[in-house]
């Protein structure tokens, strides 16, 4: 609901909010959706401003950087090394995502389905808009082999207990930042899933999961429970040496003074340990989809597995992960073939 509030407040009442319903067609909506691929992104490119001001600046410290960029210092502090290395920031488009504006599109389409159900207006005329096409790409997964690969690379990183967390349970991205302290039971070794921590329009806002199914107990394994008892340690240590200055928000996952990351810094940080460790370049939700790719081809209860990673029906996920790769299709080729014409090959 969050995501779609943030639709409405930055691509829709600001352009034609202000028009009266009947005023507003087809025509309407697909100008604006062209506006919008156009130049309608409002998020800032502060990589390219942290660059410009580090290349006016070549000795700049974090603080100073985060404070003329208006970013945090965890973002001045990452960017400087990448800097200094001679990697460049990629340049941003000034438009959005055609994803982005098929949301926007869903979001007036729903709106005027419930118009026309007040009797507000005679019809719903997102019906006649055209949202740009999104391109379909395939899913890329890590195999059981790249997973244990990327967790080997990232034992220094200060959210090694994240990462294992999120292969071993494919946890959404929401679910991890949102992931508490007093939710976690090291005696009956599980974790209860509850408040998640989403971002709007760049602003992180705390919410109490998707669905109901999303609100769930997981068990946990003992590698997980290993790494993340450490992590308890290492939390209690911390808070003892900041004393009165810790900032403690009881998350699982917090920088040294008790602050939560942002969402989309666990993201940034994925992809750099990714890259580091030589793996195929993929989105950290990937990793979920790796998870429940690697449960399927388990053979792991298509119940159980929708269950934990918080689907809120068995079909769904058998529509998410059916296999449907070349390989998988040879299988089914040679085994129904010996099946039915292997005696005549005797």
């Amino acid at each position: 609901m969050a995501e779609l509030a943030g639709h409405s407040d930055y691509y829709v009442i600001p352009h034609i909010g202000q028009r009266k319903l009947q005023d507003i067609d087809g025509f309407v909506l697909d100008a604006r959706y062209a506006k919008l691929l156009a130049e309608g992104r409002r998020k800032p490119d502060n990589n390219s401003k942290m660059f410009a001001y580090w290349q006016a600046h070549p000795t700049v410290k974090p603080a100073e950087l985060a404070r003329e960029c208006h970013v945090s210092i965890h973002a001045a502090r990452a960017a400087l090394p990448r800097f200094r290395s001679g990697r460049k920031p990629q340049i941003t488009a000034p438009g959005l995502a055609p994803k982005t504006v098929v949301n926007a599109h869903r979001m007036l389409h729903r709106a005027w389905e419930d118009f026309e159900r007040w009797k507000g207006v005679h019809r719903n005329v997102a019906r006649d808009a055209h949202p740009p096409a999104v391109p379909r790409k395939g899913r890329q997964v890590w195999n059981v082999g790249q997973l244990r690969t990327f967790l080997d690379r990232a034992r220094p990183d200060r959210f090694y207990a994240l990462w294992v967390l999120e292969v071993t349970s494919g946890m959404r991205r929401c679910e991890l930042a949102g992931a508490e302290r007093d939710k976690l039971d090291l005696d009956q070794g599980t974790l209860t899933i509850e408040t998640t921590r989403v971002v709007v329009n760049g602003r992180v806002i705390e919410s109490d999961g998707k669905t109901e199914n999303a609100q769930r107990v997981i068990a946990l394994d003992p590698f997980t429970l290993a790494a993340l008892r450490v992590l308890l340690d290492q939390l209690d240590t911390e808070r003892a040496e900041f004393g009165a200055d810790y900032r403690d928000h009881g998350l699982l996952f917090c920088w040294e003074d008790g602050r939560p990351p942002h969402p989309d810094t666990i993201t940034r940080r994925f992809k750099r340990l990714a890259e580091r460790a030589g793996l195929p370049l993929i989105d950290l939700h990937d990793v979920r989809h790796s998870y429940a790719t690697a449960g399927r081809d388990a053979k792991i209860d298509w119940k159980a597995l929708s269950q934990r990673i918080g689907h809120a029906d068995v079909a769904f996920t058998m529509r998410q992960y059916v296999q449907s790769d070349l390989e998988a299709d040879r299988q089914v080729a040679a085994t129904l073939a010996e099946l039915i014409i292997g005696g005549l090959l005797a």
